[in-house]
């Protein structure tokens, strides 16, 4: 990331998992970071200024909103976080992943297009849980409403490209794992043995025991800062139109990760497995990306151990003085 001093780069999601962690590292780097939250009287606003970057509102949902946040910003660069993330409640709420997920990411490469024509690269989070159409024509079958989400999301930032020579890339991110406010397995694993430490210390009873799925059932995990420089050498450097996995190429089975937390906990944690048989993702393919030099650097066990951090799971991690 060499001669990037100056470039204005909008990261959307910011005050989530991955956005936070995004805006903290291109900060770092001497981009001019602005971070969009729902509004500026989101606490997390003092966050992304402790870590560098400057707070916008905007819901983006609305075409009106997004439309006016970037004729202000200007921006060159757009990472595209923001949207929603759990397969369950979108069988609920179908219309509303539609808006977050497809409308949002259309409404801002269209505001861009707009405002700066062709000068400014474009990278959205999507997600390994897309379909494939079928090729024979037939009738589409997403497993649930957000795959469908994700699915229209990835065929719009390619059409833009297709279309108005857009450079904007999608990203499709393994499980993330490290320090901050996720609500991923890891992090939920991690609140659980914080909790018994505490139960512990003051002679309370243990919390239940942790529900997993199974202990067979396979992930590839990656940590959240590996992410984000995949995103950020992929803004830089990424094929306008590509789909690119960002995956360690290792995966784990729940078993495994439940073991590694025992291990950086130094006591037995108490289980209830369930018998789930549902189908592992297969291994995604990061060669695209690992071709333009990235590696996931951070080993699984620190992953581990920074999330049982005392104050991971949160934002403080991000107000130390020292960053983390």
């Amino acid at each position: 990331m060499t001669g990037m001093v100056g470039i204005r780069l909008l990261v959307t999601g910011a005050g989530g998992f991955c956005g936070l962690h995004a805006c903290r590292y291109f900060a770092r780097q001497g981009f001019d970071v602005v971070g969009v939250l729902r509004t500026t009287d989101d606490p997390r606003a003092a966050v992304l200024r402790h870590v560098g970057a400057a707070a916008e509102g905007c819901e983006l949902t609305d075409r009106h909103e997004v439309e006016r946040l970037i004729a202000r910003v200007r921006p060159d660069w757009i990472l595209h976080l923001a949207g929603l993330s759990s397969a369950g409640p979108s069988w609920r709420e179908p219309a509303r992943y539609m808006e977050a997920n497809v409308m949002a990411a259309v409404y801002l490469l269209e505001a861009a297009r707009r405002e700066k024509g062709g000068d400014f690269r474009f990278a959205a989070a999507g997600s390994m849980l897309r379909f494939d159409w079928p090729a024979d024509g037939g009738a589409p079958r997403p497993p649930h409403p957000y795959s469908l989400s994700k699915t229209l999301l990835t065929a719009v930032v390619r059409s833009w490209h297709h279309l108005y020579g857009t450079a904007a890339i999608v990203a499709e991110p393994a499980n993330l794992i490290g320090p901050g406010p996720s609500m991923g397995l890891p992090a939920l694993i991690a609140a659980h043995i914080r909790a018994l430490r505490r139960a512990r210390l003051v002679g309370a009873p243990d919390p239940a025991p942790f529900p997993l799925s199974s202990l067979v059932e396979r992930r590839d995990y990656v940590d959240v800062r590996d992410a984000v420089k995949a995103y950020a050498l992929l803004l830089e450097r990424g094929e306008p139109g590509g789909v690119y996995p960002i995956a360690s190429g290792r995966q784990r089975t729940l078993g495994e990760v439940a073991a590694a937390y025992e291990r950086a906990a130094g006591f037995r944690v108490e289980w209830s497995i369930g018998d789930s048989d549902a189908p592992s993702p297969p291994p995604a393919d990061a060669s695209a990306l690992r071709a333009l030099g990235w590696r996931p650097e951070i080993p699984f066990a620190l992953s581990v151990a920074d999330t049982l951090d005392d104050d991971a799971g949160s934002v403080a991690w991000f107000m130390r003085s020292d960053g983390g």
